[in-house]
């Protein structure tokens, strides 16, 4: 994987300045900030003083697309626009309706302020010195035999530093106390709601983007890679949808990683490449950073990039960078094509046939798209007008006038607009990237032959037909994939009638090959490939926990489990289960056990027989599939939460509303209620958001409730969880999607909310609250030997539901049981009855149905309510009288037996009261004015799968 970085020493200086234009520490004390920067220059290595001409130019535009007309610093009250961020120290929320964030215990007195600015800044440097190996002990970046003497290679290592690593290493030294702000740190004090860091990092790419364009100019481009369902979800086995996706994460990301070679990280506006596992693993392992610095580097096996990627690039540069993305990323792909292929050849031998058909097959599968638009001016307002909607832009030309004329009433001249209109530029890219999709077309040969099992449009891999062979054998008999087959290990990996194309192979073995192949980026994210749980692992979780429960008390099952080794017992369990449940007529015993021994396959006999029935409430697992509603809209603005008072310093926006200068006042007056428009700032608040969202809180919350995570790229989240736990995790994680501040400290996570005092860790911000801020899911519990495939494309369809027919910010969940077809409940999260939302009436009744082992409202109420037909309809919107009656069923179930009076009153009327908003709720889902107690059905399921892991959780606690 070793790439070697484009342009020479003096580029990467150059940016390295250009960064550097504003010290990191410039909000603390805004007056000595440039000398500051000179000084940490020096640190770096860089003997040269800052000269403002170099980055003047990127500044001003930068700026521009950040912030807006604000007034500066002045000895007038009225006039004074500055904020003293030692004296109110505070940050806002860029894209959510959150309230400002105060900093509280940072500068106590005027004396405490004055010495903190000479402590920040030495300190600074002194860590600077220590990391590049510039301070007396010699040790450090530096001193790495990669870069050793050797200036070309240093100068992009040591701006990378700066632009990945100075954070960081900030935040854990806890220098100045301000430990976990260093991630948050203001660039402008007055709007404090993008960071010091992405401006900096905006002004170096854009100073790049001019030196190298002969025009000057720098464009905003957009690049994917597609096919993305239809490569994820052709899945066979769960091991497949997993590969799948990280297999096109690390493509994007090889994309991305082209850019940052040849141009830079600081030119990726999204997503985000801060914390990203892969991002973190080329710093470690490609870089030799983390090692150097005492760094551990992030690795998880979950695919965390989307397919689609923005950049800025130099104009007149795009065709030749996106020709370069696109040969990257179909190099790696072609070289593990390859990889594979020799691993085909190590058991079938060599063969040309073999080869053409790799060649073939991976060639022509992925399909490239980009668009570029050059940043736009205000004089490029007719020609946008004929390219995009006007009442898409109209807002934004409009606050480009208002401002205009604003700045020269105070005799300051405006520029060409291109900072202000960045949300214009982007939005042409994205449109123009739309268009180019619609009049794709396919690269593809029709393929002949016997067709793949997994990607049903292309040819199986076969040897070469000689003269009087079978060119359509039946897979038992198919004489590569038997040759194959009988070689590979384990043999889980392949069911005896499967036959898979070169692109089905890449990716169902894929975890095997790249763990053979030296220094590839995804060979610590399939480090768990081998023990992946398949389906039937999943739904018998809980199963496990009370086999592996029992083993503590009766010797005789412990001696049975402990012939199989801990690190794949429950996969080998399953595996056997697997083939046992069926009818006895069809029970097949072969190749998807070969992997057990005699003495295992005893064992398991035993342990199915003899010590623990398999329940079927242990034969079902959930697919969870959750999407970010309206993301399309919250990138363009339109939902976005924010507005210019809300982003504004809550000092500066309450001046601005009192006895202040006439000019700026009366334009916020028409302003401060407006939204804040979109900025590479608001953007890369948004892909940071969604990028700690995926990598901080998806992960623990899955993980806890006992699932496993296909994929969590932003605002798109699969994982396969138990059925009991799956809804409970979905709701947490769209309760946590649109929180608005976030800390994170080893592995612990809080939301501070108004006031915080600043700690180690890191601060970091989600999407905040919002009205079109929300995330809907899509919930399916299925039975472990349905085809996976159908399983994947019902969960989209319920997602589909959840965000059509719920209104988004909700979840569809169905139980399609083997026996009695597709249930489904569905809800807002936030649809509210009696004080409580739906969600909660439903989890309420399940755990009613928990509280005994045997039901104490089976699933027959829901029949016999059903069984009334109209004569009930009037009261589904007579709540009192409906949970009277629904009350007096419960009763004649059988419900609360033995209890008093007093509590069979009080647990008959509480139950009844859940039981009744649901059938009312029901009522107006998907046949409004019908009776709908199917939520009933489900939730009884449920409540029989949440008393068996209460029980087996209860039994390990005890």
């Amino acid at each position: 994987m070793t790439m070697q970085f484009g342009q020479t020493s003096d580029y990467w200086n150059h940016k390295v300045k250009a960064f550097l234009h504003d010290p990191p520490d410039k909000a603390i004390h805004i007056p000595g900030h440039e000398e500051r920067s000179n000084r940490l220059l020096d640190a770096l290595g860089i003997q040269a003083t800052l000269d403002p001409e170099e980055y003047k130019r990127a500044d001003i535009v930068a700026s521009g697309m950040d912030r807006t007309p604000l007034p500066g610093y002045s000895t007038a009250k009225e006039q004074n626009g500055a904020i003293d961020f030692c004296k109110q120290p505070a940050i806002t929320h860029p894209t959510g309706t959150d309230g400002a964030l105060h900093l509280i215990g940072l500068f106590p007195d005027e004396e405490s302020r004055k010495s903190l600015v000479q402590e920040v800044s030495a300190a600074m440097q002194e860590l600077v010195k220590e990391d590049l190996g510039r301070s007396t002990d010699g040790r450090g970046l530096s001193e790495n035999p990669l870069y050793k003497g050797n200036e070309e290679a240093f100068a992009p290592a040591r701006f990378h530093y700066l632009f990945f690593l100075l954070r960081r290493r900030l935040a854990e030294r806890n220098i100045g106390g301000l430990g976990g702000l260093w991630y948050r740190m203001p660039a402008d004090t007055r709007i404090p709601d993008h960071s010091i860091w992405q401006h900096s990092g905006l002004v170096s790419a854009l100073a790049s983007c001019y030196s190298l364009s002969d025009q000057n100019e720098a464009s905003l481009m957009v690049f994917a890679v597609t096919p993305v369902q239809d490569f994820i979800g052709r899945a066979r086995k769960l091991r497949d949808f997993w590969s799948g996706s990280l297999l096109l994460s690390w493509l994007a990301f090889e994309g991305i990683r082209a850019v940052i070679y040849r141009l830079g990280a600081d030119h990726i506006l999204y997503p985000s490449l801060h914390g990203q596992p892969l991002v973190d693993q080329m710093i470690g392992n490609d870089w030799k950073m983390g090692a150097y610095l005492g760094l551990k580097m992030g690795s998880a096996g979950v695919a965390s990039f989307p397919n689609k990627f923005v950049c800025l690039v130099p104009t007149g540069m795009e065709e030749e960078i996106a020709g370069q993305i696109q040969d990257a990323i179909q190099r790696q792909w072609l070289d593990l094509g390859a990889a594979t292929r020799r691993q085909v050849e190590k058991w079938v031998g060599e063969h040309d046939e073999i080869t053409r058909q790799f060649d073939r097959q991976l060639t022509a599968y992925w399909e490239f798209a980009w668009a570029a638009s050059p940043l736009v001016r205000k004089k490029d307002k007719d020609l946008v007008d004929e390219l995009l909607p006007k009442n898409s832009i109209s807002e934004v030309f409009r606050f480009l006038k208002d401002s205009e004329t604003l700045l020269q009433k105070k005799n300051i001249r405006p520029g060409d607009g291109q900072g202000i209109l960045y949300s214009v530029s982007h939005r042409l890219a994205q449109t123009m990237l739309a268009a180019g999709k619609s009049h794709r077309t396919d690269r593809r040969q029709e393929e002949p032959g016997i067709k793949c099992d997994m990607f049903g449009e292309f040819e199986i891999l076969h040897f070469p037909f000689k003269k009087g062979d079978d060119k359509n054998p039946p897979p038992s008999r198919d004489p590569f994939w038997s040759a194959f087959k009988e070689k590979w290990n384990p043999k889980s990996d392949f069911g005896a009638s499967e036959r898979l194309c070169a692109i089905g192979l890449v990716k169902r073995i894929a975890y095997r090959v790249c763990q053979g192949m030296e220094n590839h980026p995804l060979k610590t994210m399939f480090e768990k490939g081998p023990t992946f749980p398949s389906t039937t692992e999943m739904a018998l979780t809980d199963w496990f926990g009370r086999l592996e429960s029992k083993a503590g008390h009766e010797p005789d099952l412990a001696a049975e489990l402990a012939e199989f080794p801990d690190d794949r017992r429950r996969q080998l369990l399953a595996q056997w289960f697997h083939q046992l449940d069926e009818p006895e007529q069809v029970r097949r015993f072969g190749r998807e056990i070969a992997d057990t021994e005699e003495n295992q396959r005893q064992a398991a006999k035993e342990i199915f027989k003899k010590h623990l029935k398999v329940e079927d409430i242990h034969k079902y697992y959930a697919l969870l599939m959750m999407d970010g509603d309206c993301m399309g809209k919250l990138v363009n603005g339109e939902t976005l939460g924010a507005t210019w008072r809300s982003v504004l310093h809550p000092d500066l926006a309450a001046r601005l509303q009192g006895s202040f200068d006439s000019d700026y006042k009366t334009f916020w007056q028409n302003y401060l209620a407006e939204k804040r428009l979109i900025s590479p700032a608001v953007h890369a608040a948004i892909s940071e958001a969604l990028a700690d969202f995926s990598l901080l809180t998806v992960p623990e919350v899955v993980n806890r409730y006992g699932g496993r995570l296909i994929y969590a790229g932003g605002d798109d989240v699969c994982a396969i969880l138990p059925a009991a736990t799956a809804l409970d995790a979905a709701r947490e994680i769209a309760a946590t999607y649109g929180r608005g501040f976030i800390h994170a400290e080893a592995g612990r996570t809080g939301f501070p909310e108004g006031k915080w005092k600043p700690h180690p860790g890191k601060l970091a911000i989600y999407l905040g609250a919002g009205k079109g801020i929300s995330i809907s899911a899509g919930i399916i519990i299925a039975h472990h030997k349905k085809p996976l495939g159908r399983v994947i494309e019902r969960a989209h369809q319920l997602l589909d539901m959840a965000k059509k027919k719920g209104g988004r910010n909700g979840f569809c969940l169905e139980l399609d049981k083997r026996s009695g077809g597709g249930r489904i409940f569905m809800s807002r999260w936030d649809a509210v009855s009696r004080g409580k939302t739906i969600v909660e009436h439903f989890l309420e009744t399940a755990r009613a149905l928990e509280s005994s082992g045997e039901a104490p409202m089976s699933a027959s109420l829901a029949y016999r309510l059903a069984t009334f037909g109209d004569g009930i309809l009037p009261l589904l919107t007579r709540e009192e009288q409906l949970q009277r009656f629904v009350k007096k069923q419960l009763d004649r179930s059988g419900l609360a037996a033995g209890l008093t009076e007093e509590e069979r009153e009080e647990q008959l009327g509480r139950i009844a009261s859940h039981v009744a908003a649901l059938l009312a709720h029901g009522s107006r889902g998907r046949n409004p004015g019908t009776l709908e107690a199917e939520s009933l059905i489900i939730a009884n399921f449920l409540g029989h799968c949440m008393h068996e892991r209460n029980s087996i959780v209860n039994a390990q606690q005890g």
